[in-house]
């Protein structure tokens, strides 16, 4: 039994298992760092990108917002009159068409052509209710 145990004693201390361990452990630290750095990367990539498109994003939003200044377009603008009900003062009205945002500009007297006074009918309104009255 003597030469058994240090036959058994003997193959644990050898050089070449000595060897082949630290081969193993060496491959198996490679492959761990391997592992991590490809991981790593990984993730690095994903946060970078979403910081890209973020950035992309924010700067879009604030040149939309008139923060960054960029060239003015020509103007697109309209101006809409309206009469108020009283039908001698007209409400303008201003519309960007390009951001679609309407102004209340002023009120002011509205100008009617002497041909288009002769077409339109005077319409007198009646402060009273009356039952079937004209």
């Amino acid at each position: 039994m003597d030469a058994t145990v240090d036959m058994a004693e003997a193959g644990h201390n050898a050089p070449e298992t000595k060897s082949l361990r630290a081969a193993r452990r060496a491959r198996e630290a490679r492959i761990r760092f391997w592992r991590a750095f490809l991981v790593s990367t990984f993730f690095v990539i994903i946060i970078g990108a979403n910081l890209f498109v973020g950035a992309v994003v924010m700067i879009g939003n604030m040149r939309g917002q008139g923060i960054i200044e960029k060239p003015a377009p020509l103007a697109r603008t309209a101006q809409i009159r309206r009469p108020v009900l009283d039908g001698t003062f007209c409400r303008n009205i201003v519309f960007d068409n390009n951001t679609s945002l309407s102004v209340e500009d002023k009120i002011e007297r509205c100008e009617q052509p002497a041909a288009r006074k002769a077409l339109l009918p005077v319409v007198k309104s009646k402060t009273q209710f009356s039952w079937g009255g004209r």
